[in-house]
């Protein structure tokens, strides 16, 4: 079976899970408790090209990306060194993540940027879930979501709550999907999830097919800070950057590094943030 595929699979029976420890109607009650939402969508339209910057414990193809990780740590590092995002992962078994690992980046009080709930999601349910533990933004992977009818109605969920969708693709035909169904901010992943092979072209084919108005994301496999000049020039808004942050050995510079700043900048950046 293709790792998507037994991911999907087995996100399925947590759901069903979960259901059953919290119904739908009692994760909804704690929607009045959830922090104000942060604005997702401007964080990414900011002059120049936005870092989303990811937190992960582990992926089904490098296992653990970091010796003592720690997400607040990391979200901490992100939120004063120049990131204007913050992904988190909410799957757990294949990605050591967990929507409480949301909840806790989310609601840290050091942590001033809008946050992703990073989740294969596949029912409406997730997304009353990121609202309740304070996600300022889903990510909605086309693939993952077989109905059309389905995807529409997820994207409209997620903006009524005051939430933004990032929609994923790996295919023009998805970005098409991903227009009609009413997104508004589209990635674009590098990376295929059903065989982890990494192609950096498949960002600037798919973006040529959509419109302008459409706010878009180069999602994975992006390694240093000519790779987003590259991404910004092929009209892209923002990157999502992971394995390149988590992996270094400063990751301090690596996050200055990808969003651009200079010492000076970086200098004014702290000072703001005091």
């Amino acid at each position: 079976m293709f790792m998507l595929n037994e991911i999907v699979a087995n996100k399925r029976l947590e759901i069903e899970n979960k259901k059953r420890n919290c119904p739908l109607e009692e994760l909804m009650a704690k929607l009045s408790g959830a922090r104000q939402v942060r604005d997702f969508h401007h964080a990414l339209t900011m002059p120049g090209i936005s870092l989303i910057a990811e937190i992960k414990r582990k992926s089904p193809s490098k296992g653990e990306l970091r010796p003592g990780f720690d997400a607040i740590e990391l979200a901490r590092i992100y939120s004063e060194h120049g990131a204007r995002a913050i992904s988190v992962l909410a799957d757990e078994k294949f990605f050591g993540g967990g929507a409480h690992v949301v909840e806790k980046v989310a609601n840290d009080p050091f942590v001033r940027l809008p946050v992703m709930y990073k989740e294969f999601v596949i029912d409406p349910y997730q997304i009353y879930e990121a609202r309740s533990v304070g996600a300022d933004a889903v990510l909605l992977i086309v693939r993952c979501i077989e109905q059309p009818s389905l995807l529409s109605e997820m994207i409209e969920i997620i903006h009524s709550l005051g939430m933004q969708a990032l929609v994923e693709c790996f295919a023009a035909n998805e970005a098409v999907r991903a227009v009609e169904s009413g997104a508004r901010i589209i990635g674009i992943n590098n990376r295929d999830l059903q065989t982890f092979d990494v192609d950096l072209k498949r960002s600037e084919e798919i973006r040529s097919v959509l419109p302008d108005s459409a706010v878009t994301v180069s999602e994975s496999g992006l390694s240093s800070r000519s790779d987003a000049l590259l991404a910004q020039e092929n009209g892209f808004d923002a990157m999502l950057v992971g394995e390149a942050l988590l992996k270094s050995d400063s990751i301090v510079s690596r996050v200055r590094e990808f969003a651009g700043l200079g010492e000076l900048e970086m200098d004014v950046l702290e000072h703001k943030n005091v």
